[in-house]
């Protein structure tokens, strides 16, 4: 209160009213509580203490969450054709599509502009670093202001009383127990979040989604099978050998008697896991009246490249699965967890199978996300992202990549923000950048990364031409547009003032009009980035948006002041995100 603080000071208020006060304490506290309440009904705005700009996507979070469809009111850039009715989070811009190159990713379905807001969503699980665990909250990663600690450990700490209750509700009350060993043993962020997944669901809702998860697999099975059950039919009885007149080679009888058991072993675990399996989805049916809520398989059906994976890998993503299992084995997880010298039972397999699933889908679809760092002199003369820890968010998952990609991502609390940065037609994929950027990385050094990270090779356009790097990169390898419409023709600037016959269309055309745009936009550009070096935020993202729609309209990259400028407009947009700017030494 002394620090006029009043939304924290009335939290520290509430924490104090769960523990006996003592009767002559209990004047002064009604008397500070109802200050803080009569000073936040005068004065609102405390009651939301984060940046305005923040607050303006905060405020299209928050709609979305409700159902409405149009975005933030008082953000200029709303989500891009509404809510989309298919992708919970997503704009009704774009739509995901899956073919055998590039399996499922996301592609526009309307006309993408510089800035709009694609998708704004939560992450289905996420884990702080452990050395930010003194500086953000455990459960929705703001920077701790009045941190409130968990009531049995002093490993983690939360920014108040709403999140503390999540967490010690779901994940944290188990992951409390054995945090210190998570953390000492080593295990990656990538393992810490497998588990999470598991902890903020609890047993049962694990069992449903290995449920469902089997359903599919089984499902996904009998497609291609239906598919040529009558080729196979015919093609076995013509050119399969008859088996018995084969001469087997002889086994022992000790041999075929551990086969024998092995077989029967392995049966009766896949019979009691079927029943357990059987019984529990009886169970969930009965309950079905009392709990509507269905179980979300999107991101559990993402890439695991199982099929490619050696058995080195799966060794050792097993044993970290085994290791894990142990964990939740200690700290109550399990109604009646078995011990320790039997074998674990049919539910405890099923959950480490779930655990393995998860350390295979996060190698490739996992996010880092980050808050940016803005110095104490200028808010973007040394600014950088600081990366917090790693979460899957489902959808954003989806998209593809590209060495020069159309969209940027910030967050704003637990929440990742994908907007674009240049234009894009119905029809074209909407791509993100997983790292290597042709403005920064060879084309070797790219496929090198993507390859080993990744398990594919690039042929985005930046790598087909080979695009150099931005200290190579001039102005004068853009490419304009054939000004006839419906054609898809480039042309160089060489031949500037004359008309020259397009090869696509085999018209005769004049660049002229092409030329003098371009110019136009360089000289946005350099507007644009004024009014950055001047702070001035929102100026400099409405002079960069409408300068890069106009380019890409007229003109085909590589360009390198248009590169700058998209980096530019990045950084403006990060600013509407997690920032936080260190006070000024004295």
């Amino acid at each position: 209160m002394a620090l006029k603080e009043y939304h924290f000071a009335l939290e520290d208020l509430r924490l104090a009213a769960e523990h006996d006060l003592p009767d002559q304490s209990m004047k002064e506290f009604q008397r500070k509580k109802e200050e803080c309440e009569r000073f936040l009904k005068v004065n609102e705005t405390s009651l939301v203490p984060i940046d305005f700009r923040v607050n303006k996507v905060a405020q299209l979070i928050s709609d979305k969450e409700r159902g409405n469809g149009g975005g933030g009111g008082s953000d200029n850039k709303p989500l891009n054709g509404a809510v989309n009715s298919a992708l919970r989070w997503s704009s009704g811009a774009l739509e995901i599509r899956e073919t055998t190159t590039a399996g499922k990713h996301a592609v526009a379905t309307a006309e993408i502009h510089p800035g709009d807001i694609l998708l704004v969503e939560p992450p289905l699980a996420g884990c702080l670093l452990p050395e930010f665990y003194g500086t953000h909250c455990q459960h929705c990663y703001a920077r701790l202001r009045a941190p409130v600690g968990c009531p049995h450990c002093s490993c983690v700490a939360f920014c108040g009383k709403k999140c503390k209750d999540v967490a010690m509700a779901t994940y944290h009350k188990y992951e409390c127990k054995v945090l210190a060993l998570l953390i000492g043993s080593g295990m990656s962020v990538l393992s810490m979040v497998a588990l999470r997944m598991v902890t903020q669901e609890g047993p049962q809702k694990c069992l449903k989604i290995y449920e469902e998860l089997k359903k599919n697999i089984v499902e996904e099975a009998a497609v291609p099978l239906a598919a040529t059950s009558t080729t196979t039919t015919t093609t076995t009885t013509t050119t399969t050998p008859n088996t018995h007149d084969m001469k087997l080679p002889a086994s022992s009888k000790s041999a075929k008697r551990r086969i024998r058991r092995r077989k029967l072993k392995a049966s009766r675990r896949g019979e009691e896991i079927t029943e357990m399996m059987e019984e529990k989805g009886t169970k969930e049916r009965r309950e079905s009246d009392d709990d509507d809520e269905s179980v979300d398989m999107a991101p559990y059906n993402l890439v695991t490249h199982a099929d490619r994976r050696t058995s080195k890998d799966f060794l050792e993503r097993s044993l970290m699965a085994a290791f894990l299992l142990k964990c939740l084995q200690r700290v109550g997880f399990f109604a009646c967890p078995t011990p320790d010298d039997e074998v674990p039972g049919a539910e405890e397999i099923t959950v480490a199978a779930l655990l393995l699933r998860n350390l295979q889908l996060l190698q490739f679809n996992a996010h880092e996300f980050f808050e940016t760092r803005v110095s104490a002199e200028h808010r973007f003369h040394g600014s950088r992202p600081v990366y917090l820890g790693v979460a899957i968010y489902p959808t954003v998952a989806r998209f593809n990549h590209d060495c020069y990609p159309a969209v940027t991502r910030y967050f704003v609390g637990r929440h990742i923000v994908i907007r674009a940065v240049r234009g894009l037609r119905p029809g074209d994929v909407i791509a993100e950048n997983y790292g290597p950027i042709f403005t920064k990385k060879t084309l070797a050094e790219r496929q090198r990364t993507l390859a080993g990270r990744y398990w594919f090779r690039c042929t985005c356009k930046a790598c087909q031409e080979d695009w150099p790097r931005f200290e190579n990169l001039t102005n004068d390898s853009v490419r304009l547009r054939c000004p006839t419409a419906g054609c898809s023709g480039l042309h160089s600037q060489a031949r500037q003032g004359k008309p020259i016959k397009c090869p696509d269309c085999q018209k005769k055309i004049c660049l002229e009009d092409r030329l003098a745009c371009l110019r136009e936009c360089e000289a946005l550009y350099d507007r644009g980035l004024a009014g950055m070096e001047n702070e001035r935020v929102d100026e400099a993202i409405g002079t960069l948006c409408g300068a890069l729609k106009r380019f890409h309209q007229v003109a085909c990259p590589p360009h390198r002041d248009t590169h700058l400028a998209e980096i530019a407009l990045s950084s403006c947009l990060a600013d509407y995100g997690n920032t936080w700017r260190p006070a000024a030494a004295l």
